[in-house]
């Protein structure tokens, strides 16, 4: 699968398999595959393309994920299934062509579930395909849209695109004030994708709301060549903030026109290129001090997300902490296990009504921001949060909530 097996040994597999999963099996209850078969679960994401980063990060935490539950013994109400993923590349594809491409892995392949799509255009495209099939879907995507349309089969990890914008803008503020640092216009870029411009506009409102003027706000397309004329004219007026989202290349190329023509205020953002484990050596100084709303953050507190960062790393030695989407990844695989575990069957609709009734409360799946995991009855996670992230000498921080914070921010005019 591409990553180093992660050995367990429990003293027994069903044990290990039911400690991992956090929940009690429940009998078969009909369409089990038997000891030694497979459960396919598919993993539709950018392995390739701008957004390639995110999507790898997904890959590596669901294949290193999947291996532990394989290795404790698989789904102990399927007589020991192992897991496999069925993988496929999205690269840099329109959304209407990842659409297809789920409807083909659905056809080929007897799926249980799926995990996906990272991007939200593509997310959005893909849970039409998965809610027609009757095939669950978890996506790590931030668009509001997504459980917003009375779907039954889509699932959504992090919180809503609105509160990705909204709070890191707030606890930035907050944060400034209490340096003494004013802020009296801000300035609201980013690219044209679902969930990129919802929390554009959401942070302009938080600003706005905050006491600061936003006399500018750009959207532009993915796929930025040159950054110049843009950083000036956001530039021109005179932003003591600025909120930035788009792909690590487009945010590279901004944050380096930024800096270039003399701006050195902070940085705030939701997710995308802020949340690329490649980040801060793609960007370079300009990353330091640099916000970010995250899904996910390798140092949330608690043993679960300590010990998947230090699997994650000795299986994959070129990443210094596991990315964003690894973790929430690792999380999805485990849901979906638990609720293989509780149906005792492959058959995904029995699949989706166990996901719906889910109630984790230990194991890796709580790693996310809540804490435990259950989902709303239009698929979002209960008591998803933001976690506000700071780079900080080539890492993101945790520096908000306070009951999630391990560091304390860094000076607000990067560093």
């Amino acid at each position: 699968m591409g990553t180093r097996r992660t050995a367990l040994r429990p003293v027994t597999a069903a044990l290990a398999v039911a400690t991992l999963l956090g929940v009690t099996a429940c009998g078969s209850s009909g369409g089990a595959a038997g000891g030694g078969s497979n459960v396919n679960i598919g993993l539709l994401e950018p392995l390739s393309g701008p957004f390639a980063d995110n999507g790898t990060q997904a890959k590596l935490g669901s294949e290193l994920c999947a291996q532990q539950i394989n290795d404790a013994g698989g789904i102990k109400s399927l007589g020991g299934a192992k897991i496999k993923l069925i993988e496929k590349d999205t690269g840099a594809a329109a959304p209407a062509q990842v659409a297809n491409q789920l409807q083909s892995m659905i056809q080929q392949n007897n799926l249980s579930a799926v995990i996906g799509a990272w991007a939200s255009s593509y997310s959005l495209a893909a849970s039409t395909v998965a809610e027609q099939s009757k095939v669950p879907m978890v996506t790590e995507s931030f668009a509001d849209d997504l459980v917003s349309r009375n779907y039954k089969y889509l699932f959504k990890l992090p919180a809503q695109a609105k509160a990705m914008g909204a709070q890191p803008v707030d606890s930035v503020v907050a944060l400034a004030k209490t340096a003494g640092l004013k802020l009296a216009t801000a300035a609201v870029v980013a690219d044209n994708t679902s969930a990129a411009s919802v929390s554009a506009k959401a942070a302009a409102a938080q600003f706005e709301s905050d006491g600061i003027k936003v006399p500018v706000q750009e959207i532009f397309p993915p796929g930025l060549t040159d950054a110049t004329s843009l950083a000036l004219k956001v530039l021109a007026s005179k932003p003591d903030i600025i909120f930035l989202q788009g792909a690590l290349s487009d945010m590279a190329l901004l944050q380096n026109a930024f800096q270039k023509q003399g701006y050195s205020g902070p940085l705030v953002g939701a997710g995308s290129g802020f949340v690329a484990t490649n980040y801060a050596d793609t960007v370079g100084a300009a990353a330091n001090g640099a916000f970010s709303g995250a899904g996910w953050n390798w140092d949330r507190p608690g043993d679960a997300a300590k010990t998947f960062a230090a699997e994650f790393t000795k299986a994959n030695p070129k990443y210094p902490f596991p990315g964003q989407e690894a973790g929430e990844d690792c999380s999805a695989v485990y849901i979906i296990a638990a609720a293989l575990e509780k149906a005792g069957s492959t058959d995904p609709q029995k699949v989706r009504d166990a996901i719906a009734g889910i109630n984790i409360t230990s194991g890796p799946a709580t790693m996310l921001a809540p804490g435990k995991v259950s989902f709303e009855a239009n698929g979002l996670l209960k008591g998803a949060v933001p976690m506000i992230v700071q780079w900080q000498n080539g890492k993101p921080y945790t520096v908000a909530p306070n009951d999630l914070a391990t560091k304390k921010p860094i000076a607000l005019n990067g560093g």
